[in-house]
């Protein structure tokens, strides 16, 4: 018998990118059954008249307020029937045939998540994803192959650290860590996820006959706040904010040392100068230094 996944995207204020994402997911040639559950962070633009209306067969549940990555995809993972759960952006379009490699690693038992081989949907020909690494000393997090055109070079299944915009995990697996954690609400959500894996002894893949379009900017746009992933305050803020959290909960002592004295302050002021340089302006820059506030507040109480 064939396996079952469930499908969490997770949207706010995307009604037409949510339309095309959940249109790529049901066209899947999946033998096994296909669950799509939307969850709505609030939306203002009548994404859930839309997909109620285009796709009656979708799990839709509506928040009154935002909340974030974390909670959408929470809430999505407690309403999920399906053997594996495919988390997935809604900025994205899945090739037909993704969710079928993906689950081929998947369902290996020492295997945490999988994530497919992701272009950019503006540039089809241009990866953006074909692996991942994240130093835990100076707090990197590198996509392998990234903006470069694809020749064939990123064709094996590779070991990563995450896998951001999209992954596939059992969800047995996903129930074992309880989702993922509140605390960092959207940036580096799916990195922590993936490291606690990790931590319990399971190995991420990269998997590259599994393939995605992901709704990034274009490489001559690249350099502008949504290639910053800041397209908006709020993302400024988690962003500051959930860097220091996230080293200091899965780095070593000696290293987290060394980031927070040298690399942190480093990385503030780059960011700081490159959100005044994009046009962020008083908002952009505020949310951002309160985030790093906040940030290291937390540090400060827990040592």
């Amino acid at each position: 018998m064939s396996a079952s996944v469930s499908v969490v995207i997770v949207t706010r204020n995307r009604r037409t990118d949510v339309i095309e994402c959940i249109s790529s997911v049901l066209r899947s040639k999946y033998p096994g059954r296909v669950e799509v559950i939307v969850v709505d962070n609030g939306s203002t633009d009548d994404t859930e008249v839309a997909v109620r209306r285009e796709f009656p067969s979708v799990s839709f549940t509506y928040n009154g307020s935002n909340l974030g990555l974390v909670g959408g995809r929470n809430i999505g993972q407690s309403k999920s029937h399906g053997e594996y759960l495919l988390f997935l952006d809604s900025d994205t379009t899945v090739d037909e045939n993704m969710i079928f490699h993906l689950e081929e690693f998947a369902g290996r038992k020492e295997v945490g998540i999988v994530a497919p081989k992701m272009y950019s949907y503006r540039e089809p020909e241009r990866l953006w994803f074909a692996g991942a690494t994240f130093n835990l000393l100076n707090s990197r997090a590198n996509n392998t192959g990234a903006w470069e055109i694809d020749t064939g070079k990123y064709e094996r299944v590779t070991e990563i650290s995450h896998g951001p915009t999209c992954f596939l995990v059992r969800k047995e697996l996903a129930d074992l860590i309880k989702g993922h954690d509140p605390i960092f609400f959207q940036s580096y959500a799916d990195t922590d996820f993936a490291f606690r894996l990790k931590k319990l002894g399971y190995v991420n893949l990269y998997c590259p006959s599994a393939v995605l379009y992901h709704k990034t900017p274009t490489l001559k746009r690249n350099d502008s706040l949504r290639g910053l992933g800041m397209d908006s305050p709020l993302r400024a803020y988690f962003y500051a904010r959930n860097k220091t959290l996230f080293m200091r909960r899965h780095s070593r002592r000696l290293n987290f040392v060394a980031f927070f004295a040298i690399f942190l302050p480093l990385i503030n002021v780059m960011y700081l100068h490159r959100i005044a340089k994009y046009g962020g302006g008083s908002k952009y820059l505020s949310q951002y230094l309160l985030g790093m506030k906040t940030g290291l507040e937390f540090i400060f109480r827990r040592l």
